[in-house]
């Protein structure tokens, strides 16, 4: 539309003002022509020659600046177009919000930009327009962690939960408190989210309980809601809601590292010396924090497994390792392994640190039959 209409102002204009001055004449037919046929570098390039041989109070100047800039704005030249358009500013051209606009399509992938234009835009904009990019400016403000700018947008539903994070971002967590007790004030795809930052507000205002309450009523926890009522639950001891949380992080790529090496030390502290080196070695391969406190807990396991006496339970003693092998697979004992005594090969079932486990252990396998005797290893 707005190309038809600058078509025809040229042609009534040549025409109107009996314009005779030939290269300015052949400029102008040429910058139509190619414009219409959306060949813009060839309008950009002579648009902006025409603009060089011409004065300020050329009659024409206007219109063409307008076709140079759209010419560098389908071309997606942003230089060209910063160029030009800072021209227009500079000589007060009508119509400037138009080119904000565009400006705003050519540079979203530009925050810095994108806001320096919004910013320039907003003075024209309508309050249905103001909804409509509001959001991308909130996400963009987010993203630079311009938190104070944030406050300063007016108030919206759909930016209400980035409200929320400047808040707390800012350290005003009572407000955070205050704007989050409405959750129909939010779109429904964040009230998680909400919920998880009025959470972290409870928390920094020395409410654990009502924190770890909000988080658990969030449906679909993010690994870092998790994560925080996990390191919760270990702090105070409820081991059984710190295991169940942890082997869901275990599932995190991200999260694996903290995952294994606390599922390791819960097995620690129960003793269960076994699965406790298991869950270590699994969090050793990660060059992270948690990944080299694994290591060093490892270490320490081995060396003191290694040295330890522990007992067994021996049921049989063989002549040949191959008959003692044999037994175990006939009999099916998952527990037992092959151990040399003397000249002989005995079978020993399971390993304890204590001979009092041992005695209950032998005791289960007399019920089937066999004859124990409790022997170190």
């Amino acid at each position: 539309m707005w190309k038809k209409a600058f078509v025809l102002f040229l042609y009534f204009s040549i025409v109107a003002f009996g314009i005779t001055d030939k290269e300015k004449n052949t400029l102008l037919k040429i910058i139509q022509g190619a414009y219409e046929d959306r060949l813009y570098s060839i309008s950009l390039k002579k648009g902006e020659e025409y603009l060089k041989k011409t004065s300020r109070d050329d009659k024409y100047r206007a219109e063409v600046l307008k076709v140079v800039l759209f010419s560098a704005y389908y071309l997606k030249n942003k230089n060209e177009f910063l160029k030009w358009l800072n021209v227009l500013e500079k000589e007060k051209v009508k119509g400037l919000d138009r080119f904000y606009r565009l400006a705003l399509e050519l540079f979203k992938d530009e925050p810095d930009k994108f806001l320096q234009f919004y910013k320039k835009l907003e003075k024209y904009l309508t309050d249905e327009e103001k909804k409509r990019y509001i959001k991308i400016v909130a996400i963009l403000l987010a993203k630079k962690g311009n938190w104070k700018d944030i406050l300063s947008l007016p108030k919206d539903k759909s930016i209400n939960l980035y409200r929320v994070i400047a808040f707390y971002k800012t350290g005003k967590y009572r407000q955070v408190i205050k704007e989050t007790d409405k959750l129909s004030e939010f779109p429904p795809d964040t009230k998680d989210t909400v919920l998880y930052f009025r959470g972290l507000a409870f928390y920094k205002l020395g409410n654990e309980k009502k924190a770890v309450d909000t988080i658990e009523a969030i449906t679909f926890k993010t690994p870092e809601m998790i994560k925080f009522l996990t390191n919760y639950y270990l702090k105070k001891k409820k081991y059984i809601y710190a295991e169940r949380y942890l082997k869901v992080l275990s599932l995190e790529k991200e999260y694996q590292d903290y995952a294994f090496y606390y599922l390791g030390v819960l097995e620690d502290l129960s003793k269960n010396y076994k699965k406790a080196i298991h869950y270590y070695k699994k969090a050793s391969v990660f060059n992270t924090k948690y990944g080299k406190l694994a290591k060093k807990r490892l270490q320490i396991l081995e060396k003191a497994l290694k040295n330890k006496k522990l007992f067994s339970v021996r049921i049989i003693l063989l002549s040949k390792k191959s008959k003692a092998v044999d037994f175990i697979k006939k009999n099916n004992l998952k527990d037992c392994f092959v151990k040399k005594y003397k000249n002989l090969y005995g079978v020993y079932c399971g390993s304890f640190e204590t001979k009092k486990e041992a005695i209950e252990y032998s005791k289960k396998l007399k019920d089937k039959g066999f004859d124990t005797v409790i022997s170190k290893i």
